[in-house]
C-alpha cells in the first residue's frame, strides 16, 4: 500500500506509517470497548443471579414477544421467507427462549431499582443527543424521527434503554473504581 491509496481510503492518514499507527489504535480501542461490554454483562448476569424473586408473567411474554420478533427480523434479514417463517414452532421458539427472557425481566427490574435509589435519569439533552445519532443512521431530521417515534411508542423505550445503560455505567464505575 502506497502513501497515495492510504490518502484516498483515509481522511486523517497522509503515509502508510500513520495508517499503520491509527489501525492499532483503533483495534485497541475495540479490543477495550469489548472487554468493558463482556464485564458490564457479566456484572449484570451476577446482580440477576444474586437476587431471587418472582418476575410478572406479563413481562416475561412481552420479552419473549420481543425476543421472537427480533429473531424473525434477523431470519427475513438473511432472507428467510414468509411463508418458511410460518412453518416455525413457535411453541417451541418461545419456550426455548422463556429463561433467557425470564433473566432479561430479572435484570431490568433490578437495573430499574438500582436507577430509583441512585436517581439517575434522563435529560432532556442525553434524549436529544441520542435522537440526533439514530437521525443520522435513519437519514430523518431529529424532529421528525422523534415525532414517529412518539407516535408508535417507542420513544420511551429508549429513555429506557439510556437510563440502564447509564445505570450500567454507574455500577461498572463503582466496581473498577473500588
Amino acid at each position: 500500500m502506497s502513501d497515495e491509496q492510504v490518502q484516498q481510503l483515509s481522511q486523517t492518514s497522509k503515509t502508510v506509517e500513520e495508517f499503520r499507527v491509527e489501525f492499532r489504535e483503533h483495534l485497541q480501542k475495540s479490543r477495550q470497548h469489548e472487554a468493558e461490554r463482556e464485564s458490564k454483562n457479566k456484572l449484570v448476569d451476577q446482580l440477576v443471579d444474586r437476587y431471587e424473586f418472582p418476575v410478572p408473567e406479563t413481562l416475561v411474554q412481552r420479552q419473549l414477544d420481543a425476543r421472537i420478533e427480533r429473531g424473525l427480523r434477523a431470519l427475513a434479514y438473511q432472507g428467510m421467507r414468509e411463508e418458511d417463517m410460518r412453518k416455525l414452532d413457535f411453541q417451541r421458539l418461545r419456550s426455548g427462549q422463556r429463561d433467557g427472557a425470564v433473566r432479561e425481566v430479572k435484570a431490568s427490574l433490578i437495573l430499574d431499582k438500582i436507577a430509583e435509589a441512585e436517581k439517575i435519569d434522563v435529560s432532556p439533552e442525553e434524549l436529544d443527543l441520542e435522537l440526533h445519532r439514530l437521525a443520522q443512521s435513519t437519514k430523518e431530521t431529529p424532529e421528525a424521527l422523534r415525532k414517529r417515534l412518539q407516535e408508535n411508542g417507542t420513544l420511551e423505550s429508549i429513555q429506557e434503554r439510556i437510563r440502564t445503560e447509564k445505570t450500567i455505567d454507574k455500577l461498572y464505575d463503582k466496581v473498577t473504581t473500588a
